[in-house]
């Protein structure tokens, strides 16, 4: 009997790679299928794959050209394209998932089969670091259901965290949306991607238990590497503006304008620390002011001073 669910890990590197494979090979349930991604990685990725084939039901697959080093959100669906399982679920080569999480995605998927097959779920989520240390953990889900909007302003205002490991999609609603939203280095888009989903569907449906845990180590991915603070900025810039396409109408609301400003405020502050010149800023600004000139305005009080001279 054919396996309804796709683990699909484009991958690249190999230093947590078999902390992740371990995690898969001690799942509860077993019908799914592994499908890894090799984005032209120079690790023997090869090698530790195969000793899982007695373990898991796996797929390998080396592209020769790296993709994720120029568009990231490519490489994804490349590898979802090596799979045709009805259910997605877009892991990593360094995150860890709960022994019970392929157990809890095949329930929910029959619980809520008589939605047509167009479907999002989310797990709670855990961040640890290289070590494996419990660094933070998301607030529980304070309902079954979250829709696109409300998922947006608890990301935006900082109140949750989010991960594209979290998530779980029907490749149906990943056909019929047009697939992932595309921002440079994929920053900001799985958010877009899971609002897009979400307003698509009935809402992103909540699996309580076990959080998924996202890895956040020094040096070791894009979110906390300031070699890339340049696209970082940019791909802001873009996912605002998408906002503004998408949410218009809510863009009226304090609330929403309000985490805006937070989300901007903690990009500038936390994600790029300060590595901002007042052109990039200025950018930001013209991009806000569309949206709202007293968002725009409130960015740039609280920055203008701060911003390196030089353009």
């Amino acid at each position: 009997m054919k396996n309804k669910l796709a683990i699909v890990i484009p991958a690249y590197k190999a230093c947590f790679f078999r902390e992740v494979l371990d995690s898969l090979a001690k799942q509860s349930r077993r019908d799914f299928t592994v499908y890894i991604g090799d984005d032209a990685s120079p690790d023997d990725l090869e090698s530790i794959v195969s000793d899982y084939k007695d373990q898991l039901d796996i797929f390998y697959f080396r592209f020769e050209q790296n993709w994720g080093g120029r568009d990231l959100v490519a490489h994804w669906e490349r590898c979802i394209e090596l799979s045709d399982e009805p259910l997605i679920w877009l892991f990593s080569d360094d995150d860890l998932m709960p022994f019970d999480g392929v157990a809890r995605v095949i329930q929910a998927s029959q619980k809520y089969s008589d939605e047509k097959r167009d479907a999002v779920f989310r797990f709670p989520l855990a961040i640890v670091d290289s070590y494996g240390k419990l660094k933070y953990i998301n607030p529980p889900f304070e309902t079954e259901r979250i829709s696109g909007y409300d998922f947006l302003l608890d990301k935006l205002s900082g109140k949750i965290s989010s991960a594209a490991c979290e998530y779980v999609f029907t490749r149906d609603v990943w056909k019929k949306t047009g697939g992932f939203v595309r921002f440079p280095l994929a920053w900001c888009s799985d958010d877009a991607t899971w609002a897009k989903f979400a307003d698509y569907t009935a809402g992103i449906i909540s699996l309580p238990g076990t959080p998924v845990y996202w890895r956040n180590a020094e040096n070791k991915n894009i979110s906390n590497s300031m070699r890339f603070d340049g696209e970082k900025l940019k791909a802001t810039g873009l996912f605002l503006k998408w906002i503004g396409m998408n949410y218009r109408l809510n863009l009226r609301e304090s609330r929403f304008q309000d985490a805006l400003v937070t989300y901007v405020n903690v990009i500038l502050e936390c994600s790029v620390r300060g590595n901002y010149t007042l052109k990039d800023l200025f950018s930001l600004y013209a991009i806000l002011r569309k949206l709202s000139p007293t968002m725009a305005l409130r960015v740039l009080r609280s920055h203008i001073l701060k911003a390196k001279l030089f353009i």
